[in-house]
């Protein structure tokens, strides 16, 4: 069975996974040959060969063993020399891995990752949705389900417990009385600040900002989804760079 692929510098990338005892081993091909394998428990991370370092990186997600979820191609952003040879190897990579273009791969037809994604290209608003819907349910299930949980199930349980515990009195301990010496502070006169109280609007806004918070976090979440999906299109076709006639990437 085929699985995710992508298009890279004029070549088809493709990734095939099969299970390995509690780990996913992970075969990368370019153009249908082997170019690089690993392994890994739920993520796999596999160098892209690259005549220039740092090259491209492919992510691979696979929580169940041998089953990729997920695979992006990662390619690191250039940056200008810094740190010099007393920055460790292993902080240089991962500041390059977090900045880095991701770029998914396109799931294997008839998978429901495949199903996902043809939801997604159609309906990309509805698809932006599920931050808001899910920030809202779990806001709900904070306000409804722990309300009924305390009313249910803890408050019977601790007066249960408190029950069961004797009641003891415990003897008063005689600590000794030591008469400590004052410290002459200082009596500054200090200057009277200005009163300032914020509005009562304002107030009930800060106090409930635990609810609406996450509500407003889904939306820009959602919002800048929608917005790099409408970009989509255009960041597809730039990362197929020219290829001169030689055979060799023109950017180079």
């Amino acid at each position: 069975m085929a699985g995710p692929t992508s298009t890279w510098q004029g070549g088809r990338l493709e990734i095939t996974a099969r299970r390995s005892g509690l780990r996913t081993a992970v075969t990368l091909l370019r153009d249908g040959t082997p170019v690089g394998a690993a392994s890994g428990l739920g993520r796999v991370r596999l160098p892209l060969p690259a005549g220039e370092e740092p090259g491209p990186t492919v992510l691979v997600l696979a929580p169940v063993p041998g089953v990729v979820a997920r695979a992006v191609l990662l390619v690191p952003r250039p940056t200008p020399e810094a740190g010099g040879d007393d920055v460790p190897a292993g902080v240089t990579t991962a500041l390059e891995l977090a900045t880095a273009e991701r770029h998914p791969f396109d799931p294997a037809p008839g998978t429901l990752a495949a199903r996902l994604r043809a939801l997604e290209d159609r309906h990309p608003r509805l698809w932006a949705s599920r931050h808001v819907v899910l920030a809202v349910g779990r806001v709900l299930g904070a306000l409804l389900g722990l309300a009924v949980l305390l009313q249910a199930l803890v408050r019977p349980l601790l007066q249960w417990l408190a029950g069961l515990v004797p009641s003891v009195d415990l003897p008063a301990i005689p600590w000794p009385d030591v008469d400590l010496p004052s410290i002459p502070w200082p009596d500054v006169d200090w200057p009277d600040l200005p009163d300032v109280s914020l509005p009562g609007w304002l107030l009930a806004v800060l106090a409930t900002a635990e609810y609406w918070g996450p509500v407003l976090v889904a939306v820009v979440l959602a919002v800048r989804e929608v917005r790099r999906k409408r970009r989509g299109p255009a960041a597809r076709e730039g990362r197929e760079a020219p290829v001169g006639e030689d055979g060799v990437d023109a950017h180079r």
